[in-house]
């Protein structure tokens, strides 16, 4: 295959093989979405007791920092949250993709076959995102931690 060739223009098409796979990915991402979408909100209601749970912790054991504790647990809820709610978001759009491609292999309807695309290139999006996020936390950790380690020498 010419590595120029532009695929538009080629009448590229679902046949059946391409649609059974499909079918598949759209039945596992449904699977993947609707249990996200349970550990998300999981994760939600367990982010929202866990502050609490830090806080009461840090006032029982720790004495005179409970102020730092109660900020800390501040930022531990904020945090679960946080992550909840980008989980929430994957899974919402991991399921608009499932259900949209169902819809268009049985009604071979294009519509819903480009909005289910759009939304699995929106869960890559996101997913990519969060992976350069991370890569740049580590970058920096490890940046921080290699400097701090030639300071102690």
């Amino acid at each position: 295959m010419d590595s120029n060739q532009n695929l538009l223009s080629s009448d590229l098409q679902v046949d059946s093989i391409a649609a059974a796979h499909l079918k598949e990915t759209a039945m596992w991402a449904k699977l993947l979405a609707i249990v996200g979408l349970v550990l998300s909100i999981i994760i939600g209601i367990f982010g929202m007791f866990a502050g609490t749970m830090m806080s009461t912790m840090t006032k029982n054991f720790g004495g005179s920092n409970a102020d730092m504790g109660a900020i800390g647990s501040g930022i531990l809820t904020v945090f679960y949250l946080i992550i909840a709610g980008i989980y929430f978001l994957l899974s919402l759009y991991l399921l608009k993709f499932a259900v949209k491609m169902k819809q268009a292999l049985l009604s071979s309807d294009q519509g819903n076959f480009n909005a289910s695309l759009l939304n699995l290139k929106l869960v890559y999006r996101i997913m990519g995102i969060i992976m350069v996020i991370y890569l740049s936390f580590l970058a920096l950790a490890m940046i921080v931690g290699i400097g701090s380690a030639a300071f102690m020498k």
